[in-house]
């Protein structure tokens, strides 16, 4: 007799399927992935699963995978590790001995020796990506840090699975060299296709037939209209998230989470009314699968009162980071966040978790609350954004209600007082005159809240429309919509064409650009200033190249051979020569000294005297030019699968790069000791400079690949793919690091910034992204309206050069530190754990505490649950900043000990932090980042990326407006907070960039906005 539960619906929501028979049985649509997982499983020591976040791993593993090793015949142990807040080598022994049914304890590695000396055990590592966001410091004797690698070293029965999200792949570095091949068996799990999403919307139901004996139809043109409804891309936007992260096809992949979601409200409908048939109808009466999706969230938040609503919009700001990666927190912690007690607290907690917005997860004998399901996490991220500004308009709007309700009792008490009609009628008008004050600052909130909706889709309108509110009404919601619009926005300047933009290159100072368009166009623009300072006519396909000094410009085209120009005039220079057959491409030899044109076959002229050194007969048809940094040699890339490398001395061809397909891209390193070719042959090799011998593949790779750039170092490679990704290895140990998630489209471009290992990818998609080489986006630079073909940093990697088929090259704020050795400011002081306040008061950090001895007495503050790295007191001595290494800083009072509130966002130690002279900022170092912080809010306000090498130390200058940062091998940068001034300051700062971009309200956004 059976004993499989009796399910209430076939489908699964929002819900994880879990380790039961039940949850396998309903199971559908993954079977050729369960397939392959166990057979890498058990033909592997290590298996590293990674896919996009929501694609439905954990499900996977748990109503597939798990289940069908348990079904082998030796009977093996299967352990599956998946919460990772408390110490994961605690739970890893405690889950060890609940599978085995033995009380084991000690290390992990004792625990496992132990359950596989009686039978084979396979141990699956599930969401992993939260161990490295919990713990960062985990290391040492009996650390799950140290266990893995030895478990996975050792000759033990054990095979184990690491599953993790993609965006966090990068993340598993930190046992590179501790686990021999660690992403020699990698399988990347994607979304649904069409079919096996068919399967998990029919499959389900006719299993929950055989299980209930309950048929149940569903309408064939239901399935293909929620299938249509859920694809990738189809949902997000509207919810305010991402957008799609793969594949050029709207739809072609399966949201699992929506698919499931959409079928169980479907379902719940259909049984309301105890119908048989899952319909279409049903589908429409209910809005379609995204109001069906947005309902879940709104739905549950409707339920609450406006003060809870209020708790909840603080709490979404720390269990959702800004890049969309939820976090766990104790309800202590939440009530702290929410700024309400924990009681209170509890009421708004339960609702959103009996709304599957919220879950709980029991650790430790304590417990957590995080963002049910990853896909909520970017919809409740916009939701906050769109509440607060609802609830400043409500505010503004009861303000003016109860005036105007004020004016009208006085008009009433007119009627009754005809005697005191003069004076009444005085005041009357001055009410009025103040209730038109409220009219347009009503107004201004409503031009606010529609700038807060537009801000992630059209930052330049956001922008336009907060700065018409804040000169409506100057308020501090006004003043600080408009910092987020002036951060959001980081087009800085723009300069249209009359055609797709066939070259574009960034001069040596960082601070200018030249660029060469398809009307026949070649034009030089100040970075700094954002004017165009000359233009030259070359004709169609012209090109264009600065010497190494950025002191001449060569440009070429149809109508103008090769030619010489002083690059801050325009002047020309010298003719270099005239040629029968139409130029490819004239590049600079890596040292300046020759000019290399190719016509046919290879021209080397000397630069200074204009003399024709030699030809070269390179064979097939040349494309393009790639000279090596160190002046010696070229590589040409023809049409085909073979790029010969020159000797420029001798016109030797050294060697040959192959590849089977095209090639489309060859990158020198810096230091002249690697070549990389790209190819249409889904492959991109990295070769020995010197003699052209093949090193290693840069692999996995599913398409074509575009690109491949070096970092300045030379210790890393990356590579742009028709799949829609980048990626990133190391040179030295040829391992991969990293994959570039994101873009919707072919990446066609990529580059490294000039002195760190920051990067620029251009997209098919028609944006451009800035990354660091972990995978963390720093920067999304939307705002083209044709694909975009090539980005360059300029300006020490503080700014972005774009170029695209819209006949517009763009400028853009990079979110990455510019490069940029101080001479007018000091260096920030080192952290000090001991600091001392002008009135005596003494704090020294020991431990997790800090002890606070002076007139006021002594005292300790804790609250840290990581050692302190730095304390420093405010320049008025009342508060004292901490940082830790618990990934947060702390601000309290002085004179009570109390903890003013936290300020959480870092994912690794906090090793500094320091106010501002104002008091109105907080600026933290991280390993890697430095933030900035609203002091009065504990909210972040931007990260700042592109460190070299570890950051150390960080200040505030006197003018609270500039940062400067010190890392670990000296280096020291400024960066100009330009939104860290006051509503004067920032109106100031937004004309000139509006004015510098050009960007107006059109007769259409002007009718709509101010009717």
């Amino acid at each position: 007799m059976s004993t499989t539960p009796t399910p209430e619906s076939p489908y699964k929501g929002l819900n994880a399927f879990d380790d039961s028979e039940l949850d396998a049985l309903l199971f559908f649509g993954r079977e050729r992935e369960r397939e392959i997982v166990v057979a890498n499983l058990i033909a592997s020591r290590l298996t590293v699963l990674y896919g996009p976040s929501g694609v439905g791993k954990s499900s996977l593993l748990r109503a597939a995978v798990a289940r069908s090793l348990r079904e082998l015949p030796e009977e093996p142990y299967v352990v599956i590790l998946s919460r990772w807040s408390e110490d994961p080598a605690a739970a890893l022994v405690a889950l060890v001995s609940d599978v085995t049914g033995t009380e084991l304890y000690g290390s992990p590695v004792a625990a496992i020796e132990r359950a596989q000396s009686e039978r084979d055990v396979y141990l699956i590592l599930d969401q992993t990506e939260e161990y490295f966001l919990y713990h960062v410091d985990d290391d040492g004797q009996g650390s799950f840090a140290e266990a893995l690698p030895t478990v996975l070293t050792s000759p033990y029965r054990v095979n184990v699975l690491v599953s993790l999200r993609e965006d966090s792949l990068a993340k598993l570095d930190r046992f590179t060299g501790r686990i021999p091949g660690l992403f020699s068996n990698t399988l990347r799990l994607d979304r649904l296709d069409r079919q096996a999403a068919r399967a998990a919307i029919v499959r389900p139901v006719e299993r929950f037939a055989e299980l209930t004996g309950v048929t149940v139809d569903v309408e064939e043109d239901l399935v293909e209209r929620v299938l249509s409804e859920v694809g990738t891309g189809q949902i997000e936007p509207a919810l305010g998230g991402l957008g799609a992260v793969e594949g050029a096809d709207d739809g072609a992949r399966i949201e699992a989470p929506y698919l499931q979601l959409v079928m169980q409200r479907l379902w719940d409908e259909e049984r309301v009314v105890a119908s048989g048939t899952l319909r279409v109808e049903t589908l429409e009466r209910l809005g379609g699968a995204q109001r069906i999706v947005e309902e879940h969230l709104e739905g549950a938040l409707a339920e609450l009162t406006t003060e809870q609503k209020d708790v909840t919009a603080r709490l979404f700001n720390h269990l959702v980071t800004p890049s969309g990666t939820k976090i766990a927190h104790e309800a202590s912690d939440l009530a702290d966040f929410g700024r309400v007690p924990v009681e209170e607290l509890r009421r708004v907690v339960t609702t959103l978790t009996e709304r599957r917005i919220l879950r709980s997860l029991e650790e430790g004998g304590g417990v957590r609350y995080e963002i049910f399901h990853d896909v909520l996490a970017q919809p409740v991220l916009a939701w906050r954004a769109r509440y607060r500004t609802e609830r400043e308009i409500e505010q503004q709007l009861a303000e003016a209600h109860r005036r105007r309700s004020r004016l009208q009792r006085l008009l009433a008490l007119v009627l009754v007082a005809l005697a005191l009609m003069a004076g009444v009628t005085v005041y009357a008008f001055s009410q009025r005159s103040e209730a038109r004050d409220q009219a347009r600052e009503a107004r201004a909130r409503g031009l606010d809240a529609t700038a807060a909706a537009v801000l992630p889709t059209d930052p330049e309108l956001s922008l336009l429309l907060s700065v018409q509110a804040a000169k409506l009404s100057p308020t501090p919601s006004a003043e600080a919509l408009l910092r987020e619009a002036l951060m959001t926005s980081r087009l800085r300047s723009v300069y249209p064409t009359g055609g797709e933009i066939s070259d574009v290159e960034v001069g040596a100072d960082g601070e200018s650009v030249v660029f060469a368009s398809q009307d026949g166009t070649a034009r030089f623009a100040d970075l700094r200033t954002g004017r165009e300072i000359w233009t030259k006519k070359v004709g169609r396909d012209g090109g264009v190249s600065f010497d190494p000094d950025g002191s001449l410009v060569l440009v070429h085209g149809r109508s103008l051979s090769p030619t010489l120009l002083d690059a801050r005039t325009g002047d020309t220079r010298a003719a270099v020569v005239k040629t029968a057959r139409a130029v490819k491409d004239a590049e600079f030899s890596g040292d300046g000294k020759r000019i290399l044109i190719l016509s046919g076959g290879l021209r080397v002229w000397d630069a200074a005297s204009g003399r024709l050194e030699r030809r070269v007969d390179v064979g097939g048809i040349g494309v393009a030019l790639v000279p090596s940094p160190d002046g010696r040699r070229v590589a040409i890339r023809r049409e085909g699968r073979i790029a010969p490398v020159v000797e420029l001395a001798t016109g030797r061809v050294v060697y040959e790069l192959e590849h089977e397909g095209e090639i489309t891209d060859v990158a020198f390193s810096q230091d002249g000791r690697f070549v990389a070719t790209a190819g249409r042959d889904n492959t991109a090799w990295v070769w020995d400079a010197r003699t052209g011998r093949r090193l290693f593949r840069l692999s996995p790779q599913f398409d074509d690949v575009l690109a491949v750039a070096f970092s300045p170092s030379g210790r890393r490679v990356a590579t742009a793919s028709a799949d829609g990704q980048a990626r990133v290895w190391r040179t030295v140990s040829r391992t991969f690091l990293s994959v570039l998630t994101g873009h919707s489209n072919f990446v066609n471009d990529v580059e490294f910034a000039p002195t760190s290992d920051s990067l620029v990818t251009a997209s098919s998609d028609r944006t451009a992204r800035t990354w660091r080489p972990s995978g963390i986006l720093i920067a999304e630079l939307a705002g083209h309206t044709d694909v975009v073909t090539a980005a360059r940093f300029a300006e020490g990697g503080a700014t972005v050069v774009t170029a695209s088929r819209d006949g517009s090259v763009r400028i853009w704020d990079s979110g990455v530190l510019p490069d940029l050795v101080v001479t007018r400011h000091a260096p920030p002081s080192t952290p000090a754990r001991v600091a001392r306040s002008a009135d005596g008061t003494t704090a020294v950090a020991l431990g997790r505490s800090v002890r606070l001895s002076g007139p006021n007495g002594n005292r300790v503050l804790e609250g840290h649950s990581g050692r302190i790295t730095s304390v420093a007191f405010s320049p008025d001595g009342h508060l004292l900043v901490t940082a830790s290494r618990d990934r947060r800083a702390a601000l309290w009072d002085v004179a009570t000990g109390e903890r003013v509130r936290s300020f959480v966002g870092h994912f690794g130690p906090v090793l500094d932090a320091r106010l501002s002279p104002d008091q109105r900022w907080l600026v933290t170092a991280g390993p890697s980042v430095v933030g900035i912080w609203d002091a009065s809010t504990g909210q972040l306000v931007r990260f700042l990326h592109g460190a070299a090498s570890p950051l150390v130390a960080a200040a505030f200058t006197r003018d609270s407006r500039t940062t400067v940062t010190r890392e670990q091998d000296g280096t020291v940068r400024t960066y100009t907070c330009g939104f860290c001034g006051r509503l004067p300051e920032l109106l100031t700062l937004a004309d000139k960039r509006l004015a510098a971009t050009k960007r107006t309200l059109t007769p259409e956004e002007r009718a709509r906005y101010f009717r």
